[in-house]
């Protein structure tokens, strides 16, 4: 299994806004610069997650992005729910199952249990315990943009 594009950027905006000082902020931009990906794909992420509540966003001179609430009050489980889709199989799609043996099939339950152990083992974890190594972190961080 891969995760999309879409929720492995989402971990990366999130632990990068974590990896902040108190009060500080980091822009889109320079996300984008850190991780050199796509500064558009970075914008989608960042309004993405700030629907969602995970990011406080302003504008101007002293804008960019923080998180919104503690990085222990968010769940590694949690935004990979949000932003991933678990329709791992055609049957898993609540419209679109054209498949035959769907009402017999036992394989739509193998894979719900073991996307729900995925998703436990996930639930774990905070986005503090992923950035507890702050020094390193803001370390690696900087060094990636130069």
């Amino acid at each position: 299994m891969e995760l999309s594009l879409f929720t492995d950027y989402s971990l990366r905006v999130l632990i990068r806004a974590a990896a902040c000082k108190e009060g500080e902020r980091t822009s889109a931009r320079e996300i984008a610069q850190t991780f050199a990906i796509s500064y558009n794909h970075v914008v989608k992420v960042t309004h993405h997650l700030a629907k969602l509540g995970y990011l406080d966003t302003a504008r101007g001179r002293n804008g960019g992005v923080a998180l919104s609430r503690p990085a222990s009050q968010i769940g590694i489980g949690e935004i990979v729910r949000k932003t991933e889709n678990f329709a791992l199989v055609e049957c898993f799609k609540t419209s679109g199952n054209a498949c035959c043996i769907s009402p017999a099939c036992k394989l739509k339950r193998i894979f719900a249990e073991a996307r729900d152990a995925f998703l436990n083992c996930l639930d774990r974890y905070s986005l503090d315990e992923i950035t507890s190594s702050q020094a390193t972190l803001t370390l690696l961080l900087s060094a990636s943009r130069n």
